[in-house]
Formats: structure tokens, sequence, C-alpha cells
């Protein structure tokens, strides 16, 4: 027990036993003897309500203890559940990322299938802009869409510029993993050639949130500080 609460004890038992003293000591007529068992039942009383007090104070106090536990496990299981998303734009010589440090697995959607028809038709000098998402995080991020613009210039087209939009969607991104979804293929890198990032959006849950039902996590990728990663055999620039 606290030594407030010790105190708060103490100081109404002695107004009790001044009170029942006091009591006493008044002559023993009728009007003694209703005053000696009004303070007897007021007596009675206050120490009733002064443990029903503490016993509030004690509930109150492990209510709080409870609800801080609480709170510290569910934010203990939010982070080991949550996904971290990295966005950055990649410019590579290999659509197929073996030699990539890290597990990136590109989205095999249309333009992907294009970029592994030109790279076996012996594309060597050929070039694949990649927007990359890695998880970083502890747990999976779970039906992750992504959405990028980017202006794009291309020397070897006749309409040199232009602008794609390019979206997909992937069921669970693990964590330490990425995934690559084909923006530009370059079939005669220049070093006048520019893929510029517009504006990126990515959109996960992951399994805590998806148990709470609680909205996904919204991402928008600012593009003048967005991460991009050229190789060094690359002469397309990334913007």
């Amino acid at each position: 027990m606290s030594r407030a609460r010790v105190i708060r004890m103490l100081v109404v038992v002695i107004l009790l036993v001044v009170a029942l003293v006091w009591v006493s000591q008044t002559d023993a007529r009728p009007e003694r003897v209703s005053l000696f068992v009004a303070a007897v039942i007021g007596a009675v009383t206050a120490i009733y309500a002064l443990f029903t007090y503490e016993m509030l104070l004690q509930n109150q106090t492990m209510a709080k203890a409870a609800l801080d536990s609480s709170v510290l496990m569910e934010r203990s299981l939010r982070f080991s559940q949550t996904a971290s998303l990295l966005y950055e734009t990649r410019n590579t010589k290999d659509p197929t990322f073996k030699s990539a440090a890290g597990h990136v697995t590109p989205i095999e959607n249309e333009d992907y299938k294009r970029a592994l028809t030109e790279f076996s038709e012996g594309g060597a000098q050929m070039e694949f802009v990649f927007a990359v998402v890695k998880n970083m995080g502890q747990g999976s991020a779970t039906n992750l869409s992504i959405e990028a613009s980017y202006n794009l210039i291309d020397s070897s087209n006749p309409n040199r510029e232009s602008t794609v939009t390019k979206r997909a969607s992937v069921p669970i991104l693990e964590s330490r993993k990425g995934v690559a979804l084909c923006i530009f293929i370059s079939k005669v890198p220049t070093p006048d050639d520019r893929v510029s990032l517009i504006s990126a959006h990515l959109a996960a849950g992951d399994f805590y949130r998806d148990a709470i039902k609680e909205l996904p996590q919204q991402v928008d990728i600012d593009p003048h500080t967005h991460h991009f990663e050229r190789a060094a055999d690359c002469v397309v620039r990334l913007a």
C-alpha cells in the first residue's frame, strides 16, 4: 500500500477517534445516546467509504497497468508485422536481375515479356529501366499496388519525348525482397536518353493491418528526392 493511502486512512481514523472521545465525554442524556449512535454509524460509514475509495484507486491503477501492457504488446506486434517500402529507379543490361545485389523479382507483365524477348535476341547493348520496390521492414507487405509515371526521352524514336504510366499489383512482398516493374527499353542507348520520374504512388497493407481491417499504408514518392541507381555500364540517364 502506498504512503499516501496509509496517511489518508490514519487521518480518518484519528478524526473518528477524536469524535468518539468527544461524544463519550458528554452528559448521559437521551440526546447524548443518540449522538453516540450517530457517531458510530458515521464512523462505520466513513471507514466503508474510505475502503471503497481505496479499492477504486487500486482498480484504476491495475486498469492503467493493463492498458499500458496491451498498448506495448500491440506496438510490438505491429512493428513485427510492419512493412517498410523503398522505391527506386534502376537501369540495367540484365532484365532478369540474376546478377543484381539483393533478391529482386521482375513483375511478369507484357512489358517484361517484351524485354526478355529483346534480351534473348542478342540485345547486349540494350538497356532496361525498372521501378524497383523493396520491402525493408520486419513483416511482409500485402496487396501491394504500384503506379508510376515517367517522362521518357528516346533519341532512337521519332517521337523523341513521351510520358508513360505503369501499374502493377503484387499479392505479397516478403521482408528483404523486392519487385521490379519494367518502365523503358532502350534498343540503342545514348547519353541523350533520359528517364525522369514524374510521380509514383504505393499502397500496401500487412498481415496485422489486414487482421484488424485497417486501411492500407499509402506512400507518395517525391520525384525530386527519390533514389535512383544506374549501372556502371549503362548510359541512359535517370532522374
